[in-house]
């Protein structure tokens, strides 16, 4: 399951259409798209919704870090990664 997510994670990170997003609405989407993959299969059971939504949250966040290790911002890695696209 964590590799979903990190798909998610990266997958979001190469989105470069708002340049400005701050990290915790970045980590709100990751989340909120990792909840409803584990929704539409029936992973997540109601009762402990919440309890599940502070994992999700916890390991997007950690997932995070380590991908954008090295930058300050989430605009400053998205440029330098997309720049360096450009480059090639």
């Amino acid at each position: 399951m964590t590799e979903i997510l990190i798909k998610i994670v990266e997958t979001q990170l190469r989105e470069t259409s708002n340049l400005k997003e701050k990290t915790p609405d970045f980590i709100r989407k990751v989340v909120h798209l990792y909840a409803l993959q584990l929704t539409k299969t029936g992973t997540i059971p109601l009762g402990f919704l919440d309890d599940v939504l502070t994992d999700i949250e916890e390991e997007a966040i950690e997932i995070y870090r380590k991908k954008t290790y090295g930058f300050l911002t989430l605009e400053e890695y998205r440029r330098h990664k997309f720049r360096q696209l450009d480059d090639n």
